[in-house]
């Protein structure tokens, strides 16, 4: 993970990384989330791989809209630094949706909730990029979600990586609670 901060630099506002841990040589606990755990959960023998964990920070929650750019360009560079290594990669994304889908939920109900999840899942299902960044960017301030702006980094991802080279496929869009998760 230090080669990657390394690579892309705080020119792409990259001021560290962490996995399993917090950034730099800090001894304090730094435990998992949802974020984290979910995706964590599709990947076969985890315990026996190396894993870095990327975070966005916590001004995704007000400024989503405007990292856009930034994010895409962030994707992009991963897409380079990921596609020159020896190793093998997998990237995995947390794809937690809208967190507005019941008024007794912790963030209450908004009426973008639903049509921000459509609007991901129909991105996911055509990698159509209005879907994303359109769409789903005009409703992402009222319908909540922790993972859009992991969806529009791994867009970036795919873009520089040629999009007619990626197969969609969506498993599942659902909200099993108040907040929606696609597959």
């Amino acid at each position: 993970s230090q080669d990657i901060v390394q690579e892309l630099g705080f020119a792409r506002n990259v001021s560290g990384l962490s996995g399993y841990g917090p950034p730099g040589q800090s001894s304090e606990p730094f435990p998992l989330r949802w974020g984290e755990v979910i995706p964590f959960h599709f990947i076969p023998g985890l315990s026996q791989i190396k894993v870095a964990i990327l975070s966005h920070p916590s001004r995704r929650y007000t400024q989503d809209v405007e990292m856009i750019p930034e994010l895409l360009q962030l994707g992009s560079s991963l897409f380079n630094i990921l596609e020159t290594s020896s190793k093998r990669v997998v990237v995995v994304i947390s794809a937690d949706l809208a967190h507005t889908h019941s008024e007794s939920g912790p963030y209450g109900y908004s009426n973008a909730s639903e049509p921000f999840d459509e609007a991901c899942g129909n991105w996911a299902a055509t990698l159509e990029d209005n879907y994303l960044l359109v769409t789903a960017a005009s409703l992402v301030d009222q319908a909540l979600s922790c993972g859009y702006t992991g969806l529009v980094t791994l867009h970036g991802l795919m873009k520089a990586g040629d999009m007619k080279t990626w197969i969609p496929s969506l498993r599942v869009n659902y909200h099993p609670s108040y907040y929606g998760m696609m597959v």
